[in-house]
């Protein structure tokens, strides 16, 4: 079973050790201790050590953009992206909750569907010749309880 918390500077060394995208790109790593600092990092972890993280930031038009979930390459397909994504949606707020993945991402898109995430339109341009398609959690504001840890 995995547990959810909140994101750390000590967590940081094994969030890279999950990311592989991190592994190889210094901006990536410089970017996930911004992260890290601001309070922005939930962590799943297995046995005390992290599985995967999500990145949720109040940054788009006023409203809450889930910035990125990573769930280790090991530990997929077990239910981590599902507890990850369920921790995300239970939390109170007063904004809308966004996200976005790009077209050729059918996993994000799968786990998106299965979640009832509605589609909120695409972008083109931002990936050369793969669409960013953007998601809206259809969450009645303030409907669910608190952040639980």
């Amino acid at each position: 079973m995995a547990i959810i918390g909140d994101g750390t500077a000590e967590h940081f060394e094994a969030l890279v050790a999950v990311d592989q995208v991190a592994q190889q790109d210094p901006g990536r790593r410089g970017q996930l201790r911004k992260w890290l600092a601001s309070g922005s990092v939930r962590v799943a972890t297995r046995d005390g050590s992290p599985v995967g993280y999500t990145v949720i930031e109040p940054s788009f038009f006023g409203n809450d953009f889930l910035v990125l979930i990573v769930v280790g390459e090991q530990h997929r397909k077990v239910g981590i992206g599902q507890l990850l994504m369920g921790d995300v949606e239970s939390w109170t707020r007063d904004t809308k909750l966004f996200t976005s993945t790009n077209l050729s991402n059918q996993v994000m898109q799968r786990l998106l569907a299965r979640r009832g995430w509605v589609s909120a339109g695409m972008v083109f341009g931002l990936d050369e010749g793969d669409p960013e398609l953007f998601y809206l959690f259809p969450q009645p504001l303030g409907a669910i309880g608190p952040r639980v840890q």
